[in-house]
């Protein structure tokens, strides 16, 4: 008489492949979710001692009936079969049917290619829905977190597939990169550890738990130094006090950039007054290429807004506006000698602060791209000069 693989065994534990091209099954246990090599005899040995079965009184226990034990408990039984065949084989079973297809015990089985179970045996199935957690919004980990996220091991030593645990939440799953990583979006425990590392829920202040930019990660911005500027400039000429401070009027009459992407000048405008004609000779007057609207405070803080032209070396040359706004400020004993030709050259930039931005804008295809760019300058203030380095914000 054939024997029949014990449908609650099968039923106890979800089949999967953790790779595509493993050769060996592995199973996961539905009530304390570990994961085992497919091996009827080691699922029934897990089922007897699962702590997660033990905790359902309800759930339906592997063990065999007395009328269909064989020897010791195994996980097999042998029902009662009966055919109707005209061709029995002896061992009770019809010629093209399977055991399973064979039982006439009361039990309709459905075919094995169902992966279906007993109706009246029917086990909870996992859930294969995405879970909702409150770090929802936070972005698929990387390959190298999701590696650092769990840890290797051989459930047994001759399993020939590997397992890996989870070092937030301790489960365990088949080592498979796509199934770790939708892990990791679903444990809370690594959503609140993720949030937690956002810079911006390390503030004095926060978002209230829940909102959506309370778990939003966002890229941190880089600095690369991308070009110097030199700025020559004229004395500056008082304007007078205005609403905000007083107001100085800075020309500028020249200057020169090098940086990773060109080299070149800051040029004088042209204005085309006719001043003389002899012959087919045009003389023109040069008017200064830009200024520099300063705005300083009580404390001798002082706002820069500044424009001027570029010209590249290249032939022909592009031509590039430039604007930098920013803040020179620091002790008012040290601006105070920095507003002092005489002196100026003599303060160290580290001594006080110029931060300003900067931005570009030009038709020239050539340098289209840097219309779309921004950058943060460090400069240093001398007499008649304005230098600076701009970083470029990645």
């Amino acid at each position: 008489m054939g024997r029949t693989i014990d449908q609650d065994v099968h039923a106890a534990f979800v089949e999967f492949k953790a790779k595509e091209d493993d050769k060996c099954m592995s199973v996961q246990c539905i009530y304390c979710q570990q994961i085992r090599a497919k091996n009827t005899s080691r699922q029934k040995q897990h089922l007897l001692e699962c702590p997660g079965l033990q905790n359902n009184p309800n759930a339906p226990r592997p063990e065999p009936s007395p009328e269909d034990r064989i020897g010791a408990v195994n996980g097999f039984r042998t029902p009662s079969v009966s055919h109707t065949s005209n061709a029995p084989l002896s061992n009770g079973i019809a010629s093209g049917s399977t055991p399973i297809q064979g039982l006439t015990n009361g039990t309709s089985m459905p075919p094995q290619g169902g992966n279906t179970t007993p109706t009246q045996r029917q086990p909870p199935k996992p859930n294969k829905t995405p879970k909702t957690t409150p770090g929802s919004s936070l972005p698929a980990p990387p390959l190298d977190d999701v590696h650092a996220a769990f840890v290797e091991f051989r459930a047994k030593e001759e399993d020939k597939c590997l397992s890996v645990q989870c070092i937030y939440c301790n489960q365990i799953r088949a080592k498979n990169t796509s199934r770790q990583r939708q892990h990791l979006l679903e444990c809370a425990t690594y959503q609140n550890v993720m949030k937690e590392s956002i810079p911006a829920n390390n503030l004095l202040h926060r978002f209230d738990e829940g909102d959506v930019a309370r778990s939003l990660a966002l890229p941190t911005p880089t600095l690369e130094l991308d070009f110097r500027m030199s700025i020559k400039v004229n004395p500056k000429i008082g304007v007078g006090s205005g609403l905000f401070g007083h107001r100085d009027w800075v020309s500028i009459v020249g200057g020169q950039w090098a940086g990773r992407w060109g080299k070149g000048i800051v040029i004088v405008s042209l204005s085309l007054s006719l001043l003389d004609l002899c012959g087919d000779v045009v003389l023109m007057a040069r008017q200064p290429g830009g200024q520099d609207s300063q705005l300083v405070v009580k404390d001798l803080a002082t706002h820069s807004d500044a424009s001027y032209l570029l010209q590249t070396n290249d032939d022909p040359p592009a031509y590039i506006t430039a604007r930098h706004k920013g803040w020179r400020s620091g002790p008012k004993e040290v601006l105070e000698r920095l507003n002092d030709p005489t002196v100026a050259d003599t303060v160290p930039a580290n001594q006080y602060k110029f931060r300003m931005t900067v931005e570009f804008e030009t038709g020239d295809e050539r340098y289209a791209f840097l219309n779309t760019c921004l950058w943060m300058a460090s400069g240093s203030r001398r007499t008649g000069e304005i230098i600076y380095d701009a970083y470029r914000v990645g």
